[in-house]
Formats: structure tokens, sequence, C-alpha cells
């Protein structure tokens, strides 16, 4: 039997950045991490800038994003943000971001953003390798 997923999309004012079904979701917000599986409440959360993790049959994918607002109804989430850099591992995202940050024309706030946007990256790399330790999942 195929495993239910929830479809997340992830939309910037460019346009949508990754649109898969998920297993799994982990967001950051001001109390923490948040967990959604398919079939939870419908629900809206404030994201915080940093990392979020969509799990998947093929694997994890790491987005940063520069926060926003997320609406989830339980067969469908929507993270609408600024900015958001899609990519399959911690390292592929922070290239991806620094790229952005070496651009001559980001605005300072811009930069600001991308480098916590790394920092952030950086320390759930460092969670991530301790948690994989333990056998822990994500959600």
């Amino acid at each position: 039997m195929a495993e239910e997923t929830l479809r997340l999309v992830v939309r910037t004012p460019q346009g949508d950045v990754f649109d898969e079904g998920v297993t799994s979701l982990r967001l950051p917000t001001d109390t923490g991490q948040v967990g959604l599986r398919p079939r939870s409440e419908a629900a809206v959360f404030v994201v915080e800038p940093g990392l979020v993790l969509a799990a998947s049959a093929a694997g994890i994918r790491f987005i940063a994003t520069a926060g926003g607002l997320l609406r989830c109804d339980g067969q469908e989430a929507v993270l609408l943000t600024p900015l958001a850099v899609v990519g399959e591992n911690a390292e592929s995202v922070r290239a991806e971001l620094e790229e952005l940050v070496s651009i001559p024309r980001a605005d300072l706030e811009l930069r600001a953003v991308l480098q916590r946007l790394e920092t952030g990256i950086l320390q759930e790399v460092r969670r991530g390798a301790s948690a994989s330790g333990r056998g822990e999942q994500l959600g």
C-alpha cells in the first residue's frame, strides 16, 4: 500500500520553488520546531527564517526560507515566503545561498537574512548528525 502524502507547495514572489508530496514536514517557528504529517489538523503557522525539512519516499529535501506563513489543511501545506532555496542536502542549499549573497546588487537586509539562514543550516546539520546516530526520525 502506498504511503499517504501531504502536498507541500513553497511559493515565493518569483513562483513555486517546491511542489511535491511529502510524508512529513518539520519547520521552525518562534516556539520551536513543528512537525506535520498527512491528515493533520488544519492550522496556520508563522515560519521563522531557517531550514524546513521535507521527508518523502525519495529522502529528505532541505528548504531554506526567509520565513513566512504556512497554511495546512491536512492534505496540502502552502508556505508563502519571500525567499526559498531547495536542495538535496544542506551543503547544496548553503552553496546556493552563498551565490545569492555574492550578487553585488543584493541589498543589505537580504544579505543579513541569507547569513542567518546559513547559520541555521549549519546548526541543523550538526543536530541532524547527532540525531542520526541515535536513530531519530523526522516529524
